[in-house]
């Protein structure tokens, strides 16, 4: 790595923008949410536990990272017309909505990032900068997405889907968490050591659906029967949130496969699930203007794949999924509760916009730039930072 970034949460700010605002009637409360250092789950879970509201009556756009400084908007049904400031967060009420913040109401976020200890020229960022602006960089998910995948680099999903569901449970209650992985660290060494014997670690699970999953595993005989019973036991919104893991996964696979087609692989940046590839142009304004509208769509059995002129994506996606052990996309499903797979189209490419750079020493540099929602700035440092063994 040829930088440091998030020294400090201050280093990286990010400030949500969304297309809802506030107004003086509606069943929705309006909040802007400020954190530093901490995950919009855990600030959702404190608010929720100070005010004694369900998580369920809570609306958000997006996620923002841990550590960062961030600025976001929730909504709260019914939620009180007052303010809240707690050590790592301050929550301000804006007034009254008439449906609860979602998705699709994100339109995307600004940028501030301090990146120090950069090894990389002037030169070199300035022109990998303006190849930036001209040709966009691959829109993959990068690691923040992929939290939830353990040392051993394995999908709890992919087992469900495979009917693998020991293996699935493990993966899922020892490599993975609900919560921060530091306050689950007992619970997950403890099933790792005793694997089976599931009486022994129900005193250190803090969640209730965990401790009720392993109350039933410590009462029942294991058998195949038993491992999948468990698994309808798992919250339903940590199945849904595996599952769209596991799906991304497949999407960046696909889309790497797409730029090894168009000889567009000129280089590759590690990360936590392998390499993924980038390039530095694109030679001709045909496949860039291909790129530019091509929208891959999330993995799912009811998914409609066509092969276009320039790229054979329906091929493309059934290589990736046999490769996998899944022998086609209707084949991407499983009959536990919650767990499904849903589909949308992801543009392949995407382009920061307003990217500026500030040098603020020989090894610091500060860059700002709006990206729309669903992209990652992580992977625009990586692409702007990077530089061969030559520079």
């Amino acid at each position: 790595m040829t930088f440091k970034l998030k020294e400090t949460p201050e280093d990286f700010i990010v400030s949500e923008v969304i297309s809802l605002s506030p107004s003086d009637k509606g069943d929705y409360s309006l909040y802007s949410l400020k954190k530093r250092d901490l995950s919009t789950w855990d600030a959702l879970g404190i608010i929720a536990k100070k005010w004694h509201i369900p998580l369920k009556y809570f609306g958000y756009g997006g996620l923002k990272d841990k550590r960062s400084l961030s600025f976001q908007y929730i909504t709260i049904k019914n939620g009180p017309k007052k303010d809240l400031k707690e050590k790592n967060f301050e929550l301000t009420y804006l007034g009254k909505t008439s449906r609860p913040l979602d998705k699709k109401d994100l339109l995307g976020n600004h940028f501030e990032i301090t990146v120090r200890e950069v090894t990389v020229s002037k030169e070199t960022i300035e022109k990998n900068k303006e190849e930036i602006a001209k040709y966009g960089i691959p829109n993959y998910f990068d690691d923040q997405r992929f939290g939830s995948v353990g040392e051993e680099g394995e999908f709890a999903v992919k087992e469900i889907i495979k009917g693998n569901y020991e293996r699935a449970l493990y993966l899922l209650l020892t490599q993975s968490s609900y919560e921060d992985i530091s306050k689950a660290r007992a619970l997950m060494d403890c099933l790792k050591s005793n694997w089976r014997n599931f009486g022994e670690c129900v005193k250190f699970a803090k969640i209730s659906w965990i401790k009720n999953l392993l109350e039933f595993l410590a009462t029942h005989r294991p058998s195949q029967r038993t491992f999948k019973r468990a698994l309808h036991l798992v919250d339903k919104e940590y199945l849904f949130f595996l599952g769209n893991v596991y799906q991304s996964y497949l999407w960046n696979e696909v889309l790497k496969k797409t730029l090894e087609y168009l000889n567009l692989a000129h280089f590759s940046i590690s990360s936590v699930v392998g390499e993924l590839y980038f390039y530095i142009e694109i030679p001709s304004k045909e496949i860039g203007d291909f790129l530019r509208t091509l929208r891959i769509p999330f993995p799912s059995p009811k998914v409609i794949l066509e092969n276009f002129a320039l790229l054979p994506l329906k091929d493309i996606y059934l290589e990736v999924i046999k490769r996998e052990g899944i022998e086609e996309l209707k084949k991407l499903r499983t009959f536990i509760k919650g767990l499904i797979f849903k589909t949308y189209p992801r543009p392949a490419i995407c382009f920061p916009e307003h990217l500026k750079l500030e040098f603020l020493d020989q090894q610091t540099v500060k860059v700002k730039f709006f990206l729309e929602k669903g992209s990652y700035a992580t992977l625009v440092i990586k692409r702007l930072f990077y530089a061969d063994k030559d520079s």
